[in-house]
């Protein structure tokens, strides 16, 4: 899979925010009006989370990362979390999915939680001037969209630059080749010394 784009992010934001109205009618018909909150949250949270793992390149612990967040996020609920509690737990788990499926650096890691935290502020800022949940979460998805402009890895690990040779091959086989002849050349002298 390719890396999502930023019209992708914003379409997803939109479709999530304008999912918030019917959802929460539709729970505080069946439970409370602050439990209707909490799911309707968890919901929009789970998956805005499958989306990036689906998105995402990496094959392996995809499955598991997604059933232990959702186990986390139903753990929170049986556990009667308070409202900003839970959605700080949103957020952290949101960041977790998008540094392990789209972050190859620290530094990627934590721009990723840059963004998270950016917005939050957002949604703060317009549930502040709004009062209506759905903007806030509309302005929190939206900002979550730029993270497609943070590149996965920002440094490279070796000092060669990519491309480079080494005895004639590229720069990781020759790393390997070269690392290879030296461990042949040790056994050759310790069985003949």
């Amino acid at each position: 899979m390719h890396r999502p784009t930023l019209l992708e992010g914003v379409l997803v934001a939109l479709v999530l925010s304008l999912s918030v109205n019917p959802l929460v009618v539709f729970v505080q018909l069946a439970i409370g009006s602050l439990l209707a909150w909490k799911i309707t949250v968890m919901v929009l949270a789970y998956t805005y989370m499958c989306y990036l793992l689906a998105r995402s390149g990496r094959r392996s612990g995809r499955v598991t990362l997604g059933l232990l967040a959702l186990t986390v996020l139903l753990a929170s609920l049986v556990f009667n979390l308070r409202f900003p509690t839970l959605l700080l737990l949103c957020v952290t788990l949101i960041w977790v999915m998008r540094s392990f499926a789209y972050s190859r650096s620290l530094v990627s890691t934590v721009l990723q939680g840059g963004v998270c935290i950016l917005g939050c502020s957002a949604a703060l800022i317009v549930y502040g001037h709004s009062g209506s949940l759905a903007l806030a979460l509309w302005s929190f998805f939206l900002v979550q969209a730029a993270f497609v402009l943070i590149p996965a890895q920002f440094l490279r690990r070796s000092t060669a630059p990519s491309g480079t040779m080494l005895g004639g091959a590229p720069d990781s086989f020759g790393r390997a080749y070269h690392a290879a002849e030296q461990a042949l050349e040790r056994l050759t002298t310790a069985v003949a010394g």
